[in-house]
């Protein structure tokens, strides 16, 4: 039998005698049996949960990309054994074609690496450098080919892998004859320097060098633009570095410490975190392996480093 006792606070507590322990322990241990089996059977039937509670979940929203709507890019591809990569192929050595016209480079080598983890077949949509993120937006391509720095702004419109696909070290190459003591006298009106349109280091130039005037071209039309000596300096990449000065000899860079340093990676539609948690282990499976690293000094960081100049190859923080 229970009896039952007032407590503070006007909960009561029960007190139970010690013949009824025995009985109700039995209850309880056979009430349990029942109520487990039935919480099993709901796991296993989910369209027995309440209205209000499956309002709660919803599927995620289809992804837009070249071929219709999926839930993800990683479903597309898996389906139809292609993906598209969204590309600009007028970087050398990052990506740029042979001459007979073969996609090839550092970057295009890892989406092909890629492409091949996901048992497809590579498609190449060229689009200019500065309008592939609103490309990706409207769906042209599946995602980038190459890699991008990882702006903010970007994110807006594009999701980034989370892991880097490599990491650059941005320089300033002069035109033939120029020379200076300090990069702060890049900062005056009577010095022009060339960006690439929509990058990274036109943003970075508007801010350390205000009163230059920049000229805003595409990549090849900006190194020209130096080399010719139209512009008294281009902001770059020190993968770009090497090619140029090899083309145009009397071009020199600036020696000393970075500008500043990026990250670039891969980027996908907006939300598209499938695909994303996808790149991001695949990254960082062949990062551990080394095959960023071999790539890299490959096709970079050899050549850069013969001219006095930082290049960075992506490894594992848990290599020797």
């Amino acid at each position: 039998m229970s009896n039952y006792k007032d407590v503070k606070g006007g909960v009561e507590e029960a007190v139970i005698s010690d013949s009824s322990i025995t009985d109700r322990r039995k209850f309880i241990k056979n009430a349990g049996l029942v109520l487990g089996a039935g919480a099993v059977s709901a796991m296993a039937a989910p369209a027995l949960a309440s209205p209000a509670m499956a309002a709660k979940v919803s599927p995620a929203a289809p992804v837009v990309n070249a071929t219709g709507t999926y839930s993800s890019i990683l479903d597309k591809v898996l389906a139809t054994k292609e993906i598209s990569f969204g590309v600009d192929l007028t970087f050398a050595p990052l990506q740029f074609k042979t001459a007979s016209g073969v996609p090839t480079g550092y970057i295009v080598d890892l989406a092909n690496l890629l492409a091949a983890s996901l048992g497809a077949k590579p498609k190449w949509v060229e689009i200019p450098f500065g309008d592939l993120f609103a490309g990706q937006a409207a769906g042209k391509f599946d995602m980038s080919g190459i890699a991008a720095t990882i702006k903010p702004e970007r994110a807006q419109k594009v999701l980034f892998s989370g892991a880097p696909a490599f990491v650059e070290s941005n320089v300033v190459l002069l035109k033939p004859g120029y020379k200076i003591s300090s990069l702060d006298q890049l900062n005056s009106a009577s010095v022009t320097i060339a960006v690439v349109l929509g990058s990274s280091q036109e943003s970075a130039a508007k801010l350390l060098y205000p009163k230059a005037k920049l000229k805003r071209l595409d990549n090849q039309a900006a190194l020209a633009d130096v080399s010719a000596g139209r512009s008294n300096a281009m902001i770059v990449g020190e993968f770009s570095v090497a090619d140029a000065i090899k083309a145009t000899p009397k071009l020199t860079v600036f020696k000393g410490k970075p500008v500043f340093v990026d990250e670039n990676s891969f980027f996908m539609p907006a939300g598209d975190f499938v695909m994303k948690n996808y790149v991001d282990t695949w990254l960082r499976y062949e990062t551990s392996h080394n095959t960023l690293a071999g790539l890299w000094d490959k096709y970079v960081g050899n050549s850069a480093r013969k001219l006095g100049l930082q290049s960075v190859s992506v490894k594992s923080n848990w290599s020797a």
